[in-house]
């Protein structure tokens, strides 16, 4: 095997062995998306992502949890579940809901479509916990104090 990659984007420096790749690539700066779903307005820059996106539609979730049998229909989205079942996994806790999460990442798309008419959030600058009641914010600041 050969480590060359002939393949360059001019945009950036990408660069890959495989041409088909480089297409793909490009359609990140030109905004591109040529994949459509036929159900809905969807379109995707590549077909994987359109693949992914019609388990919307016919909710095919090929990803099962072997510990509770919960599916899902990412394979990332079932690798942060996995997490959930370990007993030293970071955890982090909805504040409107019994949801619990093991990426804040994960926790802030939670808040933003589940959550986002409930009230109005106040964010801790030290950390981005997210509270609805100012006082709770207060109390909580003097926790960074502590440590």
């Amino acid at each position: 095997h050969t480590l060359e990659k002939p393949h360059k984007c001019e945009e950036c420096g990408y660069a890959t062995v495989e041409l088909s790749k480089l297409r793909r690539h490009i359609r990140t700066h030109t905004g591109e998306k040529p994949y459509s779903c036929p159900h809905c307005s969807y379109c995707s820059p590549d077909t994987f992502k359109l693949k992914r996106h019609l388990r919307v539609h016919t909710g095919e979730r090929p990803y099962q949890c072997t510990v509770c049998k919960f599916r899902f229909t990412q394979s990332n989205s079932l690798k942060a579940h996995l997490l959930t079942h370990e007993t030293n996994a970071q955890k982090f806790h909805c504040t409107y809901c019994p949801t619990v999460l093991t990426r804040k990442a994960d926790l802030k798309q939670h808040m933003l479509k589940k959550h986002a008419n409930d009230e109005d959030f106040v964010t801790c600058l030290k950390c981005d916990q997210e509270f609805t009641d100012p006082h709770e914010l207060t109390q909580h600041k003097k926790l960074h104090i502590m440590q």
